[in-house]
């Protein structure tokens, strides 16, 4: 095919056009078609190309209908001749005939200057008009894997670039900075197995010196590069047979203007549909970054980091929540470790069993289906439900007797001293005997009512001893203790006490674990405590149910939980799943002090008879036990420290998996 200037001209005419205009036009810059009477031309050299055409003679015209043409001015010789534009009559004078065809010439000229000019501003347009769309694209993007992803796609469908890859810039090593080839993607090897590397971040490598230097490198040859500090490595084009021509390397900056990565493009085509099979068609089809493009992907740069650097600050704001999560979770565990774990195992299985909902055969249930954020909501709330205790005193929070140790060590030493003061007042009397002579019956007498004080002394501590114990004790097994709560004690400087108080034998009379009425509402005012705490948190609308979700937690669904005491409608759906992962994980965790930790079969027993008394979500306890929820934290796999790695572990963009 014969290639044309677009400032070419082809004038077509037949044999009645004069030597002498023939002449005048051989010599000007047009081509030329002579045509016989059945329109007989070289299709070959013609088609297929947007010629501009001034035919001459009417007898002519129907030449248009054989060809592709962009633009054309019809000159006829017959005045009446309706589709000519301009009329030259026989006989008209040579000169005025040159001059008329000159000036359609410059109106043909005219008239495609005005077509580029529109097809200019039409292409300017649709470029700012998918600018505008990309960047809108780009700032919903929230999850960042998505996003790179994204941003590879639009620039090079935006470049009609053949290939296109991303690099980002890892300075975590301060001394040794790295650049990670993360992204590739070519039209012409569509299968192309791409691997993340790394490599040093030099001037050596195209991505490297504009990523250093912060400056674009616009490349019209690769095999042509000389007098810079970087080269092109051309390694991939031998291994894939592919041929390397124009490129364009952009830095991607954020708003501190510092360069996060860099886009490097490859291979602008005249078709974006082309494929580059050979290195011919790569010189047939490859073009210049001309600078409108450059510009173009310049902004798409800028828009790319802004979206890269907001999705940045997403992300370290998860990590800061994360962190404040993970900082409140330890604090709980450390003011009572024999419960660490469990706050982790109750989120994960609280969102185990939220995850279960839509697998359900249950009709309430199964058209519930939570988003990651809602998700994320439950786990938060699992995560924090007992965040509230760190308002509790500690020996009621991990009190693991129903008297505390220096309680019961007090009670112990009155015991003894009581005993102490019945061998004293019984060595007095068997004195008072001697001094009026020895009576053996009296004294043998004496001993044995000793013996009897200190056996029944002995058998009152032990009945302290016993009651002690957080168990669960029947009715009538506080005789003995009302016994001993009368019995009266001689204290120093003549007060008369007994040998427990009235509190001692309140704490000693509990029925059930380890807790007081009193210090009961206290270990039960942890939901409030939390409430308060969270609610003064600045939460996203995402998470602003996170205190509610945490309160409701010990809410029963006849009205009998604390602290709002509320009802079965009033209760959050998270909170109704939360309180049966809470009480399950509670059964089964490992031994505390106050408790033994039970077998799996009895927990879920309690959990299903706590739903038949009307206390938990029948249909929810049918999900966790059908679902069989439980397996998340009871297979021997399963372990806490992963969430508390996760939680603490700062994300980089380059830690991204995009896999």
């Amino acid at each position: 095919m014969v290639s044309h200037d677009l400032s070419k001209l082809t004038v077509v005419y037949g044999d009645k056009l004069p030597q002498s205009i023939l002449e005048v036009l051989k010599v000007s810059d047009c081509y030329l078609v002579k045509l016989d009477e059945h329109f007989q031309f070289d299709t070959y050299e013609l088609n297929g190309f947007p010629h501009s055409i001034i035919v001459l003679d009417s007898s002519n015209i129907g030449f248009l209908k054989h060809v592709e043409y962009r633009s054309a001015i019809k000159i006829s010789e017959h005045e009446i001749y309706q589709e000519a534009d301009l009329f030259v009559p026989l006989g008209f004078p040579h000169k005025e005939t040159l001059r008329t065809i000159q000036f359609a010439i410059e109106q043909i000229q005219l008239q495609n200057q005005s077509d580029v000019l529109k097809n200019t501003l039409s292409i300017e347009k649709h470029r700012l008009k998918q600018l505008t769309e990309i960047g809108i694209a780009l700032s919903q993007e929230k999850n960042l894997g998505r996003l790179l992803k994204k941003i590879l796609n639009e620039s090079q469908t935006m470049s009609d670039c053949d290939a296109v890859s991303l690099f980002l810039v890892d300075k975590a090593d301060k001394e040794f900075p790295q650049l990670v080839f993360k992204l590739a993607q070519n039209t012409s090897i569509p299968h192309l197995a791409f691997e993340e590397k790394r490599f040093p971040l030099s001037n050596k490598s195209i991505a490297g010196y504009c990523a250093l230097n912060n400056r674009i490198v616009n490349i019209r040859n690769a095999y042509q590069i000389a007098g810079t500090p970087y080269v092109f490595d051309s390694s991939f084009d031998k291994t894939m047979g592919y041929r390397t021509i124009s490129i364009l390397a952009v830095p991607i900056t954020n708003n501190q203007q510092e360069v996060i990565g860099v886009l490097q493009f490859i291979n602008r085509k005249l078709n974006f549909d082309t494929i580059l099979s050979t290195e011919q068609k790569a010189k047939d089809n490859v073009i210049d970054f001309s600078e409108s493009i450059e510009s173009i992907l310049v902004a798409l740069a800028g828009q790319a980091g802004i979206a890269i650097e907001n999705s940045l600050l997403v992300d370290s704001i998860n990590n800061l929540l994360n962190g404040f999560v993970h900082a409140s979770v330890t604090a709980i565990e450390q003011r009572d470790p024999t419960t660490s774990g469990h706050s982790f195992r109750v989120a994960d299985l609280t969102v185990g069993l939220a995850e279960s909902l839509k697998r359900t055969n249950i009709n309430d249930y199964n058209k519930i289906i939570y988003s990651n954020n809602e998700l994320r909501e439950i786990r938060y709330a699992s995560l924090l439900h007992d965040f509230g205790k760190v308002g509790v005193k500690e020996y009621v929070l991990v009190k693991p007797k129903k008297l505390r140790t220096q309680r019961l060590e007090l009670i112990h030493y009155r015991f003894e001293l009581e005993k102490s003061n019945c061998h004293r007042l019984a060595q007095e009397e068997i004195i008072k005997i001697l001094h009026h002579g020895f009576d053996a019956k009296k004294i043998e007498k004496i001993k044995k009512q000793l013996a009897e004080q200190i056996s029944t002394l002995d058998d009152m501590f032990e009945t302290i001893i016993s009651a002690n114990e957080p168990s669960i004790l029947p009715d009538g097994d506080f005789e003995h203790l009302q016994k001993i709560v009368c019995m009266p004690f001689s204290a120093f400087e003549g007060k008369n006490e007994t040998l427990i108080t009235q509190e001692d034998f309140d704490a000693l009379s509990v029925r059930k674990g380890s807790l007081t009425n009193t210090e009961r509402d206290e270990i039960q005012s942890h939901v409030v405590h939390s409430y308060n705490f969270l609610k003064q948190i600045p939460w996203t609308n995402e998470l602003s149910k996170v205190p509610t979700f945490a309160r409701s937690h010990h809410e029963k669904l006849d009205g009998s939980g604390y602290p709002q005491g509320l009802k079965s409608s009033e209760i959050p759906l998270a909170s109704k799943m939360m309180s049966i992962c809470d009480i399950f994980d509670a059964l089964v965790a490992k031994d505390r002090p106050y408790k033994k930790a039970l077998p799996l079969n009895i927990a879920l027993k309690i959990i299903n008879s706590e739903a038949d008394d009307g206390f938990l979500d029948r249909q929810l306890v049918d999900i966790f036990m059908h679902a069989k929820v439980y397996d998340i934290t009871q297979k021997p796999s399963y372990s806490v420290d992963w969430e508390r790695k996760e939680l603490m572990k700062s994300k980089s963009i380059c830690d991204v998996n995009l896999k």
